[in-house]
Order: C-alpha cells, then structure tokens, then sequence
C-alpha cells in the first residue's frame, strides 16, 4: 500500500517531536522530587507533608518539608493528597515467562532469562499494583530448576529489566507431576550423589593424565581462562571432594557447576513444599548438601502445620496463597479454617508474601500482591507485619535490602504514590516511580480508561505504541486499512442498492398473468 506524502510528513513531525520529548525526560528524570501528605518510609515509620529527593535514580533526602532542600531543576510530582510508599517486593513468581515449567527433571543449566517474554501482560499489571522487584523463578513442577533472576516490571528487553541475574536455584520437594513422594525424594538425593561420583571420577582422571574433560570444554566453547576458570579446592560445610583444585572450573559441564556452587554455599535456593510432610525432606537435603543456610522455603497447602519445624530451622519463608487453608475435619466432617500467616507470625517465622497462587484462580485480584497481604490482615495478622511481608522482608530475602524495600537515603528511588491508606480496597496506585522515572501514571492507563469508561480513548487503536514514531506509524496504517474497509463497504452497499432499485423498477407480473401467459 502506498504512504502518501501528508502522511510521510506527519511521521517525521512525530518522530522529530518523540526525540525531544524522550530527551527532556531523560534529563529530568535524573532529580526528581515526590511530595506527599504522608511518607511511610517502611513499616512502623512515617513523615507528615513529607519530601523524596531523587537524584540519578537514588534517594538522596528523605524528610518533612521545609527541612529538605529540594534541587531547583528538579521535577516535582504528588501533592497532599497523595500518601507515598515503597514499591512492593514480590518474593518470587512464575508469571510472565513463555511457560512456567521444564520437562526435563534437573536442569541447573537452565537461565530464566531465555523464557521472560518482557512485554507479557503480567509485568504491566504488576506495574499497574505497584510492584516494582519481582524475583522470577522457574515453577514447582521440577526436580531442580533453571536459575532465576530478579526484575523490574520495565523494559523492552530482559537485560532493561535486570535488577539481579544469574539467581537462585529451584528445587521441589513435593512431588513432580507423574511423581510420587518416595520417586521426588530419591530423584533429589540421586540428583547430588551424581554429581559427587561425577567430581570424584573428574579428580581421579586428572591424576591419571587423561584430557578428555579439556577436549569436551574446548568443542563446548567453554571459557577456560581467567580466574573463574581456574581449579580451586572445593568449600562448604556440605561433603566435599579432596583434589577438586587439579580440575578447572571452566571444564566442569554447566549442570555440575551450578550445583557445586550450590553445594558450597553460593547460590541461594528456593525449595517449593506443597505439603506439610515435604519440609522436613527439604530442610534435610538442603543441610546434607550444604546449602541450608542459603534456602527459603516456599510454602503452600497445609505446610503451616510444619511451622514449628520451620521455626527451628530459623529459615526464612514464602507464604503462598491462599493464605486462609481449609480443610474438613475427618471425624466431625467440619470445615476447618487455618489462617496460615497469623501461624507463621505466631511462631516466629521470618516470612514473606506471594501472590501467586497455589491454586487455579479466574479472579484477577487473587493475583494482587496487595490484596493478598489485605487478607491476611483480615484474618488476624498484624497490619505492620502484613507491610512488611510485601516490602522488606522479601527484599531481604532476595539480598537487595540495601536497595529496595523501604525509602531511606541510599535506597533505589522505588516509589508508590496512592490516594488513600495502603493495602485498601478503596485505595488506588496513582502514579509508580522506578530509580527515579515515572513507571506509571494511572490517568494514562489505556486499560483501565477502557473499562472504567466503556470507551476507547483517542489514540489508542490496537497496534499503535503509548510513544514513538514507530506507533504513530502502526496507528497510521491502522487507519488506512480501516478507511480503506469502510470505502470497500461503501462502495459494496451502493451498488447492492442500485441494484435492488433496478430489479423493483421493472415489469411486474401478478400470478394470474403467469398463470394465463402459462395456458397461452
């Protein structure tokens, strides 16, 4: 089809006039200040008519106004309507990958950031509740997972979204689909006795002379200079094998070296129990082969039972919902209902909350980090506790306490404006800021202007970008088709008129005419 020249023109205006807008938000994005009526700076803590200063993605001044000195160049956003909030923390998810799970049962040789799809619905509706670091694992339906890797909900491209690469390990102790309980726990164990004989068998060659590990790393590819790819004695406080220091690292097959790093403490794991009876396996694998004290456990079903057992480990854990657990009583028949963070809380278990849930689910609000931690508020957990399940517990957990979690000097410029009190159903995200750029801004919300307005905005035909000559352009050809249709229609509909308007002007014959034309 071809571009005619009004419309050539009015993409190069677009175009001219996205590159000055971009570059005059990019300069002022670099010091930004947030005025808010309130500034929950984490749980517990809270200024009145309060300040943020931002600079270069950081906050630099937290305080209440008139004891802030805010940069004159600085962007200014809120007001004292708003109250201001730390971006939520989601503690681990498996939504918004091209699946969430692998068929092969160990697979530490796989890195999630080959399945995040960055423009998956998921990270716009997370954006959209006001979760700012999300840590993106493989599902439980595994053996032992690919590695995983914490996000921000923005970005064109995984490497934009990177917060965290190269993260924690999946493991499950309950049973993988088509497994029973006895099969998982053996394939886990097998799992690390192999990868035991396989070091000692690598050791022993080397001592023997034999290159065939070298030969494999080379047709590999493998990186076998530098200092990651050097021999070093194994650690841990797990088995060890003596003489792994004759074996460079950069020979060893890339499953082995991801569990070795597990085995010796340096990558964190994240192990998923669907029941009660499978945290003590997880807590016992997790000491025999050294990592226990870089585990979380992830937790769902009726594992509340077990929080005893998961208090004594003094191992943190991922609250799964749903957070209210009903069972029937087996002699009385009664519906019995647990309320699974107040357990944990009671216990003493340093916990976070998830939003995905353990179970099939069609409403879009049991996927709601927020709403969940409502809930538990609900069923008895303390409000302070509730907050901070969502922010700075889960941001410890994930190492990256010093970044996000809570707004204090130093910390990632992650911050929520809302309209009202947080974790309230009447209370909306207004305005999302990541490292100091506005994320999201609720009055430009395409989706929600849909529904709540049960109309389409102008300038938001499918196809067409929020920004950009390139969806200016997609908008264009939108509407050229379009037009095009509606004149082929046109066109189609007189002629059918015409058509009709002949057929009714001709000779008319009654049936009596036919019948004597017949007889003639």
């Amino acid at each position: 089809m071809q571009t005619s020249p009004s419309t050539l023109f009015a993409r190069s205006v677009l175009a001219s006039s996205f590159a000055l807008l971009t570059s005059g938000l990019a300069l002022a994005a670099d010091k930004l200040v947030i005025e808010a009526g309130r500034v929950i700076t984490r749980p517990g803590h809270e200024i009145k008519n309060g300040v943020i200063v931002i600079e270069n993605g950081r906050i630099t001044k937290v305080g209440a106004q008139g004891e802030v000195d805010k940069p004159w160049d600085a962007t200014v956003i809120g007001g004292p309507q708003y109250v201001a909030f730390p971006g939520f923390v989601e503690a681990q998810t498996s939504r918004g990958l091209d699946r969430p799970n692998e068929n092969i049962d160990v697979a530490p040789f796989l890195d999630i950031r080959d399945s995040i799809d960055p423009i998956n619905f998921a990270y716009e509706d997370y954006l959209r509740h006001g979760v700012t670091t999300l840590n993106v694992q493989q599902g439980g339906n595994c053996v032992i997972g690919g590695r995983g890797m914490v996000v921000r909900p923005v970005g064109m491209t995984v490497d934009e979204m990177a917060v965290r690469t190269d993260y924690a390990l999946k493991l499950s102790a309950s049973p993988k689909a088509g497994k029973s309980a006895a099969t998982q726990a053996m394939a886990l164990r097998r799992a690390f006795e192999e990868l035991r004989k396989r070091l000692e068998k690598q050791v022993q060659d080397k001592r023997d002379g034999k290159a065939r590990d070298k030969r494999e790393a080379l047709f590999q590819g493998r990186e076998l200079e530098g200092d990651k790819a050097k021999g070093r004695a194994m650690e841990g406080k797990g088995w060890r094998v003596d003489g792994l220091e004759l074996v460079p690292r950069g020979e060893l097959d890339e499953k082995d070296l991801q569990l070795l790093e597990l085995v010796e403490g340096k990558r964190d794991a994240y192990v998923w129990c669907a029941a009660a009876m499978d945290v003590r396996k997880a807590l016992d694998l997790a000491k025999e082969n050294g990592f226990l004290e870089r585990t979380t456990l992830v937790l769902a079903g009726d594992c509340w039972k077990a929080a005893d057992v998961v208090a004594a480990s003094g191992r943190p854990a991922i609250l799964i919902p749903p957070l209210l657990h009903v069972e029937t009583e087996p002699i009385t028949g009664k519906e019995v209902e647990t309320p699974v963070a107040k357990v944990f809380a009671e216990k003493g278990v340093k916990f976070a909350i998830a939003s995905e849930t353990g179970q099939a689910s069609s409403l879009p609000s049991h996927h709601v980090l927020w709403y969940q931690a409502a809930l538990a508020i609900g069923q008895g957990l303390p409000r302070e506790r509730a907050i901070a399940a969502v922010t700075t517990v889960p941001a410890e957990i994930l190492g990256l306490r010093d970044r996000v979690g809570s707004l204090e000097e130093g910390k990632d410029g992650n911050v929520l404006l809302l309209d009202g009190e947080p974790l309230s159903v009447r209370t909306h995200v207004q305005f999302v800021v990541i490292e100091g750029k506005t994320a999201y801004d609720r009055s430009k919300d395409i989706r929600l202007k849909h529904l709540l307005e049960g109309k389409e905005p102008p300038g938001t035909q499918a196809g067409a970008a929020d920004f950009g000559a390139a969806g200016a352009g997609k908008a264009d050809a939108k509407k050229d088709a379009l037009k095009q249709d509606e004149a082929a229609e046109r066109k189609a509909g007189e002629e059918q008129r015409k058509a009709d308007e002949k057929q009714s002007s001709g000779p008319h014959f009654s049936d009596a005419d036919a019948a004597g034309e017949e007889r003639g």
